[in-house]
């Protein structure tokens, strides 16, 4: 055996050694496991929030407001409120995707008017008539929701204010991360009585809800 041969299977052998050795090492490493809720965290003074206080079903939705299928299920969630508010208390969370460029400025007047006690009746505008602002420009979708705020009655200084300041984006970021830490990837996601669940219909929404109030009242 020549001399270059030698020196390739020493070579060789010597790869193959540092190779198994690092597999040994990775091993015996423990995995960086980032922990994540199962569940959303408790609803608090800081949730918009609508229904009983007392109601045995809470409905906990994470959203965005440009989102197509929100908008859909809005419709959803409106006819179920209506008919089950006694038993159903509804919470938004927001979870804005970025392919939605007017989804963060939606969710900063939501925010506004909700700072003046009209965050539902905002929300119902926003969902309602997303066609108009949706596809806009940033400025053009603004104005839009400025006329929104005025439609509601909202005292106009104060809002103006509100929808650019600091704390109403770091409670939209802060929903945001939330929902991320606990696994959501998409809009709408809902939970109900802190359980995941995936409606397609008004009427398996509605079943969904019944087995749940079903369940609390036994």
């Amino acid at each position: 055996m020549n001399i270059k041969r030698i020196i390739f299977w020493v070579s060789f052998i010597i790869i193959i050694a540092l190779i198994m050795w690092g597999l040994i090492v990775a091993m015996g490493k423990k995995p960086n496991i980032v922990s994540k809720l199962s569940v959303p965290a408790p609803i608090s003074s800081t949730d918009n929030v609508r229904g009983n206080s007392n109601a045995p079903v809470t409905l906990i939705e994470y959203e965005d407001f440009q989102c197509p299928a929100c908008a859909t299920y809005f419709l959803i969630t409106e006819k179920l409120f209506n008919e089950s508010s006694s038993t159903l208390r509804m919470v938004f969370r927001h979870f804005p995707l970025s392919q939605h460029p007017n989804a963060i400025g939606a969710g900063m007047v939501s925010e506004a008017a909700a700072n003046q006690g009209k965050f539902w009746q905002m929300y119902s505008l926003l969902y309602a008539n997303q066609n108009d602002w949706a596809e806009k420009s940033n400025s053009d979708a603004e104005k839009i929701f400025d006329e929104y705020a005025s439609t509601i009655g909202l005292d106009i200084t104060k809002y103006m204010t509100d929808k650019v300041s600091t704390s109403t984006l770091d409670k939209i970021t802060a929903e945001q991360k939330e929902g991320m830490d606990i696994g959501i990837d998409h809009t709408p996601t809902f939970f109900i009585n802190g359980k995941e669940v995936n409606p397609t219909s008004y009427d398996e929404f509605k079943k969904l809800v019944n087995e749940a109030a079903s369940s609390t009242t036994k």
